[in-house]
């Protein structure tokens, strides 16, 4: 009986209420002013071999890691040519993230080489040890690689782990028992040190057939937050997509090639996809002034009725759902402009920031 309520109590400590107060999900990046790669999550970026998971990765960990420029020149070139090759993912915030890199594909020589002349050369600077901790486990075996690699995350505590490739930290691919355990152990790190997880994971080698591999690649899609398809065609065009999620679309492919200096820029061909519209023209109506501009109290007013106080980006988040904004850069100027106008002001508890309506505000 004494183990039944133990494990009773430790059950009620999981249950989920209207009330309950559950910080929203924390975003690393925007892709075409759209939240992704969530704190607390796994990520799927899969594709069939050479297909430009690497490049993937590479832009991942530069835009992390990129210092935040002020306007300057870096070796003659001007700072927001640089973000070209960023192919539009964006930092969510100025300042940079801490990354980790597990390799266990590639040689030492083509890892040193990545991270000293691809990502060096993205970010106009060599990599600082200070953001960038990279380790190669190729010739590592098999039974410490995943000691390793749960080492890493708890003595850096990175804010980004782009894990390349997973299939290396399992004897086999087709073990579900294996693969659950695996999967059931990164997600827990992930959740525990609030970091986003990268896992890369092949297709099959069928040419039609896109499924992950193995048991770990159905396991690995069904837990992950996002998966990220990577192609190339007969053209040596490579294709980005999000091909699942369980939160924002990403309808947008992103196409890109690889210059002479061996760096992704987008691709300029006709069949292009074209950038996302930020001045959507679904916006919700009910909140909408005459002349096309959110009405302020009224859209904070319902927000934020009866006393209610939101976090910055749950705030951000829920402005974006009432009023079907796409853009969360946008959301965040409709706030920022609300606060100007007074509608809304901060509140400081516990050395956290919450919004809520300004008294003086009538609606």
């Amino acid at each position: 009986m004494e183990g039944t309520e133990c494990t009773f109590d430790r059950l009620q400590k999981q249950r989920i209420l209207p009330s309950s107060e559950i910080p929203p999900h924390e975003f690393l990046f925007t892709w075409h002013d759209i939240p992704c790669f969530a704190r607390g999550e796994l990520v799927a970026v899969t594709g069939k071999a050479k297909s430009g998971k690497t490049y993937l990765n590479s832009i991942l960990m530069a835009v992390a890691g990129a210092p935040a420029h002020s306007n300057r020149m870096v070796e003659g070139m001007k700072v927001e040519d640089l973000t070209d090759y960023f192919l539009g993912l964006e930092r969510m915030k100025e300042e940079p993230l801490k990354v980790l890199w597990i390799d266990t594909e590639q040689s030492e020589d083509s890892t040193h080489e990545i991270l000293r002349d691809r990502i060096g050369a993205m970010i106009g600077e060599e990599p600082s040890p200070e953001r960038f901790y990279v380790f190669n486990l190729r010739q590592v075996s098999l039974k410490d690689r995943e000691l390793m690699v749960e080492t890493a995350i708890y003595c850096y505590q990175p804010d980004l782990v782009i894990f390349d490739g997973i299939r290396d930290i399992v004897s086999d691919i087709n073990d579900y028992a294996e693969a659950q355990k695996v999967i059931g152990i990164l997600l827990s790190i992930a959740s525990d040190k609030r970091t986003c997880i990268v896992c890369v994971l092949h297709q099959n080698k069928a040419i039609e057939d896109k499924t992950l591999r193995g048991a770990l690649g159905t396991e690995l899609q069904n837990k992950s937050f996002e998966t990220y398809e990577c192609s190339k065609d007969d053209d040596r065009v490579f294709t980005i997509r999000q091909s699942a999620t369980r939160k924002y679309d990403i309808p947008n492919k992103q196409k890109f090639i690889v210059n002479p200096e061996g760096l992704p820029v987008p691709f300029a061909g006709e069949d292009s996809p074209a950038p996302t519209d930020n001045a959507d023209k679904r916006f919700n109506t009910a909140y909408l002034l005459p002349d096309g501009h959110f009405d302020q109290k009224k859209l904070f007013g319902y927000i934020l009725q009866n006393g209610k106080r939101m976090a910055p980006d749950q705030l951000r988040q829920v402005v974006m759902r009432v009023g079907n904004i796409k853009s969360f850069n946008f959301a965040g100027k409709l706030i920022e402009e609300a606060k100007l106008q007074g509608v809304i002001g901060q509140v400081y508890e516990n050395n956290n920031k919450y919004y809520a309506l300004c008294e003086q505000t009538i609606f």
